[in-house]
Order: structure tokens, then sequence, then C-alpha cells
């Protein structure tokens, strides 16, 4: 039996299986690891049940399994999934989405038309629709239920995916190799990209599928819980981009910057501006009470330690925090305060 054949007959299982077996972990991995995966050495090493091919999904059976079982009773009617590269890990997921949804329309964007086996497969996923050679431009602020992000790996590809049809998702956006490490030289990779994602979303949930935390793949979901409007809106990235640059601006040439506050906020931003090569002095804050986690690996210095020179401080957490530090600052004449959002940092 052909690798065509024996994944065809994998599908039609998907397809044919009942409720209770649809549902069972056990029968969505095995049918994974029957379909086949690409022979990944440090994954041969560590599970050697698959049957590994060529032709397989690019995949970790384990988390692609959890993922699919996640889907198993989504409503999706529309489906984007941008780089498909031989179609193999599509036809899997588009099996699964397209048993609960008969009127599933599954779009497959890619630069180049590699895919194996697409007739054989459409025979019986009437739902596919091969959209290539296409890349995201071409989609743009078109909204789908479920959009899979799977192209190019370097940062400015990734988020580009996202905001042409990412943040116009109805109730999931996916992106694939979320702990790939080896795109960071790219600009920050696909890794940045998840990040950057995370804090334009802090009111919809996340989930991370995988086995190898921080090392290897990763499929991160963000979730659009009521369905209401969409994950993002168009401009959202545009307006925090802009509020950096006006930010960057407005401390340029400053000296003896300190950032307010020993917290996360506080020292994400401290980080963030060395990383940019800005001078900064260190953290500063007005009493020790807020220095509750006694921070030793950041300059924490009291406000009241340098009323002799004057100072630029930058205020980064949240507004509703920010009364208190602001009514102590007014006491010090030699304070110039630069106030930024809290999500600054993350876009730096």
């Amino acid at each position: 039996m052909s690798d065509i054949e024996r994944q065809l007959d994998v599908i039609n299982r998907i397809l044919n299986a009942t409720d209770e077996e649809i549902h069972d972990m056990n029968f969505m991995t095995s049918t994974i690891k029957e379909y086949g995966v690409t022979p990944l050495a440090w994954l041969m090493e560590l599970d050697d049940t698959a049957n590994y091919t060529e032709n397989g999904m690019i995949q970790v059976p384990g988390e692609f399994a959890t993922f699919c079982h996640y889907l198993i009773d989504m409503k999706i009617e529309s489906a984007i999934e941008v780089g498909v590269y031989r179609g193999r890990s599509s036809y899997f997921m588009c099996a699964v989405l397209y048993r609960n949804n008969p009127d599933l329309i599954y779009d497959m964007v890619d630069i180049e038309d590699y895919l194996d086996g697409y007739d054989d497969f459409r025979r019986i996923l009437p739902c596919l629709n091969k959209c290539i050679p296409n890349t995201s431009d071409d989609f743009t602020g078109k909204s789908y239920d479920f959009v899979f992000i799977d192209a190019d790996h370097g940062y400015d590809g990734a988020i580009n995916d996202y905001l042409n049809v990412g943040r116009f998702a109805k109730k999931l956006v996916c992106f694939h190799d979320i702990f790939a490490h080896e795109y960071d030289t790219c600009n920050g990779g696909i890794v940045r990209c998840w990040e950057e994602v995370g804090a334009l979303t802090p009111n919809h949930p996340k989930m991370v599928f995988s086995e190898f935390p921080n090392r290897w793949m990763g499929i991160g979901v963000v979730i659009n819980e009521n369905s209401s409007g969409t994950i993002g809106s168009e401009g959202d990235y545009e307006q925090i981009q802009e509020n950096v640059k006006k930010f960057l601006e407005e401390i340029d040439g400053k000296d003896n910057i300190y950032v307010y506050g020993a917290r996360n906020d506080s020292r994400r931003m401290y980080d963030a501006l060395k990383k940019k090569g800005i001078k900064v002095q260190g953290l500063v804050i007005c009493d020790e009470a807020e220095n509750p986690e006694q921070v030793t690996d950041y300059n924490v210095v009291l406000m009241e330690d340098i009323i002799d020179i004057s100072v630029t401080v930058v205020m980064c957490f949240r507004e509703s925090l920010r009364e208190y530090p602001m009514q102590q600052l007014k006491n010090y004449n030699n304070v110039s305060v630069v106030v930024t959002a809290d999500k600054t940092a993350a876009f730096m």
C-alpha cells in the first residue's frame, strides 16, 4: 500500500468514526501515527511507534493529536491555512473539521504548489480549496472562523500573515512552531510573533499544545470565546507601532533614564530599552513597599537617593496603578515623567 493509499484510508476512518471513537485520544494519536510523520531525527529517537515517511506530516504526533482533539466539536464553516507545503497536515486537520462541519470551506494557501495527492484527497474532502500560488496578502481583511499560520517563520512574514488574516479570525487563530527558536535570527522569528500576538490580545484566552515547551515546534491558539467580532481589528497593531515610535522619540536624547517600579512590566521595559541600546540607569521606586519581590538582579534605587540629579522616569505599567507613583513624583522638581502603555515594551 502506498503512502497516499494508507493516508486516504486514515482520512476515511476519521470521517466515518463514531462519536466515541473520534473523542478517544488513543484513536486520534494512533491514526496520526499510522497516517505518517516526517522522519525528524530527534523525534525518532524519542518515539519509534510512528510510521516515519518523507510523505508524512511535519508534526509531533502527541501535540498534534491533542490539538486535533480540541478541534473535534468546533463549529467551523470557513478556514484558511497559510503555508501548506505538501498538504499532509492540512488534509488531516481538514478531515477533523469537515466531519463535524459539512459546509466547511478550507482554503489552502502557499507560494508554490508542492501538494501531494491533492485530487485524491479532494475526492473525499470536497471542502478543500487550493489557492496556490498565493500569499496571505491576497486575502487581506477576509474573515474566517479558523486561521492556521504555518508559512514564513521569520518575524516579518509571520506577523504579516497575522495582520492580513489572523487578526480577522472569528473563532481561532493558530500558529505552528511557536517554539521554533531556530528562526530567532530572522528578526525574532515566529517566537517573537507569538509573543506579540499575545500582547495584542490580552483579553482572549490562549492555549498551547506542546510536548517540548520552549524547545521544538508547538502550536499556539488564540480563542475568541463568544465569536463576537474578530480576534483583532484593523489598525490595532499599527496603532501600537505608532505609540512605540512616539515613545522612543520622546525619550531620545534624555539623560539619567530610570523605569518606575520593580514588577514585571517595569523589568520588561528596562530590558527592552537596554536591547535598543538606550542608556537606562535602573529601576526607581519611592518606597520599599514597591519592591515586594526584593529584586536584586536589577539596579533598584529609591527616589530620595537620586534627588540631586535631574532624571527621566518612564512610567509603563497599567493606568489603574499609576495614581500613587504619579502623586509621589510631584514632590521632586528634578523629575521628568514619560508615560507609555504597558504593552509598549513587548513591541520594541
